[in-house]
């Protein structure tokens, strides 16, 4: 009765004393006394229930009482916005808890003998742990000394003041029993199971009560932490549990037995593996090879295709169909998953796969959630292990058959898809329009969805080298390949939209921007430079913009002026235009991020810090230079088909000039004879209306996808070269008079105006030039020559030959000698007269 009393209030060192010294006696002096043999056999069966009863009580401490400090912290650290546990959650709160029967612990907890603290106490013992020590302490510095202490006298421990305590007194009971080696067999084949009920525990509270609502991938890193501090704890009263049933072996003269944390360390391994397996996704992840994504998305494409042809893949030759890229069912890793799967579910119990709560879906791309926690805590493994320097842990190798035969196979098979459907999909050359996803990619202008699916990719891998880190230059060389192969269906786009379908065939401004000179030259004019300035702080002058495009505008003329332009050597479609436009404006950007990415990357003389949203940590090792020069260069090849494309607009608009004045330029017959007609003939010429309305349909298609200043770089000097083919128009125009002068007069100001209220917004001054030389056809030819002498020469000398021929071709008997004579007395003048400023004559 004593005894079961002591048992009772949990006075297991009295009782188990009793109980041996009793039972000692009976089988030492009293062993012969028959008499005695019921209360033997009493005394024994009572042995067998405190044996019991010490082992749930030992069980509860290791498994339940030692980790239920972290949850509690958890909960008394967290807050409106972080309940991480309700309040009512708590293992007492439920008759859920499988140590509850019997255990006599109060209902708050805090009573006598569980050893549980107050949310006071437990913010302070946190403070206590925190510097320096392990989250896995159960004892603070200060109490491990007391416990060490406590060692040599059982009788001082206290089993209220905690479970290192209360594990102290069991071992030392259950070493009086002489029940050491069973329990310590017992212990080692009830750890995985217990091990694996602590996961199911912490994530059902998760998922019940957690951050984020079930299914949020945040609390994956949430469920990580929580479960390895408790194994820690389980593992640190396994720690205590050995050097308190070594201390009691040794004091008591009992039969030896260990508890081996080798071997608890091994299952927390594998309780870890578990976690991994059951959100890693590895039975998907392994037969990725056998779904032959890129054949699917060939199929899915195959009607969108055959639109985009038009514009983007033309002659594009039909690819062999691709085999599936990867299969790992053959793989040791695959193979040894298989088993250590297969050898999990068999000790499961039947229908426990269906009952695993999760809270998040497994995805391969988890690890990148946890992965920096999970080699802190395979440090911490091999540390405890006292493993060899370049030998590992099971853990880890684990992790890194995974993470190369699983998570870097999904990693290749994704971009494939990605840049598959770049490639293959209608809606991946469509423009991403949407102000959120803009605003937060810092851009004022739409982006082909392609780019930004492509981007998306270079992110992630971005991001991965700073959870990754141990694969960070597997991932640089992944995005090296990524922008090898997007450059090649980037070019395909570009020729999609400026080769025409037939081989004789050309497109003129294609043909220019591909030529190396012709390319060096524009990119050497002052014009270029304004593409690079995002905003000009100083306005310039008329005059230095009439300088800037002088040149481009002689050099045009003297290749356009004498040839003929077909239709099929312009882009008169404005859709075409719009679609090089978006292209050309994605690829800078593309082409920017990428290099302000690749020049922030650490390498081996100087740390890098990525910026903008391939942000990298300083946790990544520095990366070959070589790799990220090869990143570098083939940013700027990107940079260089943004060029290309911008260049081919800005000398499109120019050829267009060419093609809708040419009749005014060079006529049917030998020449235009439309200036010299009646009073009703003074309206536009039609070449003119028609060039207004490309100039303002290209505009228009233009407007919403380049930049301002990519705009102004491709409209300004439009009004120079304008002013200079109407001005050379005059060496063939056939005859004018009066009227005709009024019309091309109007012709100017039609053009004039389209470019100020429309297109520039600035007054173009250039055409003013053009109708001040038309104006010369109101003078006779005697006049024209005085105000040459009068007012100084404001035009070339070809150009006032021309005036004064078509003067002579526009009288009704033209007199040779007298033209003859009008010519020298120019060219005497102009040599005599000095010209205006920037006019050579």
């Amino acid at each position: 009765e004593k005894i079961g009393s002591q048992m009772a209030k949990k006075e297991f060192l009295e009782a188990t004393r009793g109980l041996t010294s009793s039972l000692d006696l009976l089988k030492g002096t009293l062993k012969d006394v028959e008499a005695l043999g019921e209360v033997r056999s009493e005394l024994e069966s009572r042995s067998a229930q405190l044996y019991s009863r010490l082992m749930e009580d030992l069980t509860a401490q290791i498994y339940v009482e030692a980790t239920w400090d972290v949850l509690q912290l958890q909960r008394v650290g967290s807050t409106r916005e972080n309940p991480f546990q309700r309040a009512d959650s708590g293992r007492n709160s439920s008759d859920k808890n499988p140590f509850s029967s019997g255990s006599g612990k109060k209902k708050d907890g805090s009573g006598k003998g569980s050893g549980r603290k107050t949310g006071e106490q437990l913010k302070a013992r946190r403070l206590l742990l925190e510097p320096g020590t392990s989250s896995g302490s159960l004892l603070t510095p200060a109490e491990e000394d007391d416990w060490n202490k406590i060692l040599n006298d059982p009788d001082s421990a206290d089993a209220t003041l905690g479970p290192a305590h209360a594990i102290l007194i069991d071992m030392e009971c259950l070493a009086l029993l002489n029940k050491l080696p069973e329990t310590v067999e017992s212990l080692n084949s009830d750890l995985q199971k217990q091990l694996s009920q602590i996961l199911s525990r912490t994530s059902q509270q998760l998922a019940e009560s957690g951050r984020y609502p079930q299914g949020d991938k945040r609390l994956l890193p949430q469920l990580f932490s929580a479960v390895v501090a408790q194994l820690q704890r389980v593992v640190e009263a396994h720690r205590l549990a050995a050097m308190a049933g070594q201390k009691a072996v040794v004091r008591n003269k009992m039969d030896q037995a260990r508890l081996d944390l080798a071997e608890v360390w091994s299952r927390v391994q594998s309780v870890i593996q578990v976690l991994l397996t059951d959100y890693l996704d590895f039975k998907s992840s392994s037969t990725l090879g056998s779904l032959s994504l890129p054949q699917q998305s060939a199929n899915t494409f195959s009607e969108p295709t055959a639109d985009i042809n038009s514009y983007f893949v033309r002659r594009k030759t039909a690819r062999p169909k691709r085999s599936s890229l990867f299969r790992f069912d053959s793989s040791s890793t695959a193979l040894s998953m298989n088993d250590y799967l297969r050898e999990h579910v068999e000790s499961d119990k039947e229908g426990a796969k269906e009952d695993k709560i999760l809270v998040c879906p497994a995805d391969p791309h988890n690890i990148t959630l946890i992965f920096n926690q999970l080699m802190q805590f395979i440090q911490e493994i091999e540390k405890a292990l006292k493993v060899q320097p370049g030998a590992h842990c099971t853990l880890y190798a684990f992790l890194m058959d995974y993470i190369k035969d699983v998570f870097l196979g999904q990693i290749h098979v994704d971009i494939s898809n990605s840049l598959n459907s770049a490639s293959q999909s209608l809606d991946a050359w469509k423009s991403v329009t949407d102000t959120d996803v803009l605003r937060e990619l810092a851009v004022s202008r739409p982006l082909l969805q392609s780019t930004v699916s492509v981007w998306k990719s270079m992110a992630e891998l971005g991001e991965m080298m700073g959870t990754l880190p141990l694969y960070s230059h597997h991932f640089l060389t992944i995005m090296c390949n990524i922008l090898m192969q997007y450059k090649e269906i980037c070019g395909a786009a570009y020729r999609g939209l400026v080769q025409p379908e037939a081989e004789d065939k050309r497109i003129i401004s294609a043909q220019w921007a591909k030529d190396e000179d012709i390319s060096r030259f524009l990119k050497s004019l002052p014009n270029w430079n304004t593409v690079e300035r995002e905003s000009q702080s100083v306005e310039e002058t008329a005059e230095e913009i009439d300088q800037r495009n002088a040149k481009e505008t002689e050099m045009l003329v003297q290749n356009l002026g004498s040839s003929d332009i077909p239709p099929h050597e312009i882009l008169s479609d404005p859709a075409q235009l719009r679609s090089l436009a978006q292209l050309q404006e994605s690829l800078d950007w593309f082409a920017q991020s990428v290099l302000k990415f690749a020049r922030g990357l650490p390498t081996g003389s100087s740390t890098g810090g990525g910026v903008g949203k391939l942000s990298v940590v300083s946790v990544v090792p520095p990366l070959p230079e070589t790799t990220i020069n090869t990143l570098i260069s083939l940013a700027k090849e990107f940079e260089e088909l943004a060029d290309v494309c911008l260049l081919v607009l800005h000398l499109e608009v120019r050829v267009h000039c060419f093609y809708y004045l040419m009749p005014l330029w060079r006529g049917p017959g030998g020449g235009p004879s439309q200036f010299s007609g009646g009073p009703d003939s003074t309206d536009p010429s039609n070449e003119i209306i028609q060039l207004n309305k490309d100039l303002l349909a290209v505009e228009d298609a233009l407007d919403s996808s380049l930049q301002p200043q990519k705009i102004q770089y491709v409209f300004e000097g439009v009004s120079h070269l304008v002013s200079a083919i109407l001005i050379s128009s005059a060496a063939t125009i056939k005859r004018i008079n009066s009227n005709g002068v009024k019309k091309m007069c109007r012709n100017i100001f039609a053009v004039q105006h389209t470019l100020t209220a429309s297109i520039t917004g600035r007054r173009e001054l250039a055409l003013d030039q053009a109708k001040t030389f038309y104006e010369l056809f109101n003078l006779t030819p005697k006049e024209l020559l005085t105000s040459i002498v009068e007012r100084g020469a404001a035009f070339k000398e070809l150009d006032y030959m021309n005036a004064l021929q078509l003067l002579h071709r526009s009288v009704a008997h033209p007199d040779p000698t007298s033209l003859t004579q009008n010519m020298e007395r120019l060219s005497q003048i102009l040599r005599g007269v000095v010209a205006r400023p920037g006019v050579t004559v």
